[in-house]
C-alpha cells in the first residue's frame, strides 16, 4: 500500500484549509490527463467529498486519502513525501 509522509500529510492538509475545504473533505490521488513519457503515469491531486467506487481509501493523521483503483498497484510500495525547492517552493513527489 502507499504509504504517506508526516510532511506530505501536512502540506495537503495546508491545501484543504487554503480552499476552505470542510474537515471530511479528502484528497483524491487520481490518474491525470496524459503521461508525457512512455510507460509513466501522470498523476494529480483533487479534493474530494469521498472515493469513488472501486477507490482505496487511506487515513492517516486525521486527512483521507482516496487512491484511484487504477494507481493501487503502481504505487503499491512507494510513498508520497514532500521535497522542498529553494526557488519554487514544496512540492508532493513519490519515491
Amino acid at each position: 500500500m502507499l504509504k504517506v509522509t508526516k510532511k506530505a500529510v501536512a502540506l495537503l492538509k495546508a491545501v484543504k484549509s487554503a480552499e476552505a475545504a470542510a474537515d471530511e473533505t479528502g484528497i483524491r490521488i487520481q490518474r491525470g490527463v496524459r503521461s508525457r513519457e512512455s510507460g509513466t503515469v501522470d498523476i494529480g491531486f483533487a479534493l474530494s467529498d469521498g472515493p469513488e467506487t472501486g477507490d482505496a481509501e487511506i487515513e492517516q493523521d486525521g486527512l483521507r486519502i482516496f487512491l484511484e483503483n487504477e494507481l493501487v498497484k503502481p504505487l503499491d510500495g512507494r510513498t508520497l513525501d514532500v521535497r522542498s525547492d529553494p526557488k519554487d517552493g514544496p512540492e508532493l513527489i513519490f519515491r
